[in-house]
């Protein structure tokens, strides 16, 4: 009990101490009326905060936290991912172009294949026929899901806790499957993310309050798409591939119906717009403590559906088509009509 006082003290202390820093140092993120509609200058410093809550209590406590945990492969991942936090602090204090954060992702993404030799070399029984097995063309595929997975985080961060929440869920999901090996996916990776949202969610105070920002939405992207990545392939897997799909559903199907609907009008798919679902809510007057509810709600239902599919050892198949009939009533039954609504 006492390391987990512990670490809820070095928590608190090193999200507070970020924030004053970044405060200090002006990398913070002001209101602009349009997308941007908080009241205040807010601290930028929601992914740093997590990245060195989570390092710094595995080197106090390895024993505690990383019980059985001895995946050297993580290790590489969580080593590399820095890349993508700094390239996205940049992008938070002066904007970069989409082609200059795409190649960082594509280019940090390829360090860690070279590192750990892990990619989507199978996606399982997707269609109930055989095991689909890509082999080396599984390379720049898994590329090309992280980057979406990193920008799809990142579109999805604008509002308080709904990043947050959904790597809190996805994770003890993780934790509760692989609960004798990843034990710290249901201790030490909440206790950091809890931290968070107390600031996020201004619990102490509006002038603690913090952002994720590019950076920390991005790496959080990047660093639990690895994640599905390595405990989805292998004879040791953790998960079937298609699994992995439930675990981030609600960013998944949001940002592909919003790069599905930007193409359809000719618009960059790098265009920032409220045409996300939290967003839509927000605009049709749903309250914002409600949107977030409904969101986690989403998220809550699809990750204990993950779990179920594991314990019940549910077909891939029957997965996947799950997955494709929620993306195609998300898409021409919600998204579609209220943008017509807003048009």
């Amino acid at each position: 009990m006492m390391v987990y006082i512990l670490s809820i003290l070095i928590c608190l202390a090193l999200t507070y101490s970020f924030t004053r820093l970044f405060k200090f140092l002006e990398f913070v993120d002001k209101p602009d009326g349009k997308r941007k509609i908080h009241k205040g200058e807010i601290a930028l410093s929601g992914g740093v905060s997590i990245f060195f809550s989570i390092s710094l209590l595995a080197l106090l406590f390895p024993d505690q936290y990383f019980l059985n945990f001895g995946n050297k492969n993580f290790l590489f991942i969580w080593m590399l991912s820095p890349i993508i936090l700094i390239m996205g602090l940049v992008d938070d204090i002066k904007p970069l172009t989409p082609f200059i954060r795409l190649t960082v992702q594509i280019f940090a993404s390829w360090l860690v294949i070279l590192t750990t030799d892990i990619y989507l070399r199978d996606f399982g029984n997707l269609f109930g026929l055989s095991d689909i097995y890509i082999g080396n063309l599984g390379i720049p595929v898994t590329i090309f899901m992280i980057v979406g997975i990193c920008n799809a985080f990142n579109m999805m961060d604008g509002m308080d806790g709904f990043v947050g929440f959904i790597v809190l869920i996805s994770s003890c999901a993780l934790g509760i499957i692989g609960l004798e090996k990843y034990y710290f996916l249901t201790t030490m990776v909440p206790i950091c993310l809890i931290t968070f949202l107390i600031f996020n969610l201004g619990l102490l105070g509006k002038k603690v309050k913090i952002f994720l920002g590019d950076s920390g939405a991005m790496w959080i992207g990047f660093v639990l798409g690895w994640m599905l990545v390595l405990l989805s392939q292998g004879e040791e897997r953790l998960i079937q591939p298609v699994t992995a799909l439930w675990l981030v559903l609600l960013p998944l199907i949001d940002a592909l119906s919003t790069f599905m609907s930007r193409l359809m009008n000719n618009k960059s798919l790098f265009l920032g717009d409220r045409s996300h679902f939290h967003h839509l809510l927000l605009d049709a007057g749903v309250a914002k403590w409600k949107v977030l509810i409904i969101l986690i709600g989403i998220s809550l239902a699809a990750s204990s559906y993950a779990i179920f599919c594991w314990r019940f050892e549910i077909e891939e198949h029957y997965q996947f088509y799950a997955f494709l009939t929620i993306w195609v009533f998300y898409a021409l039954f919600i998204k579609y009509p209220f943008l017509k609504s807003q048009e």
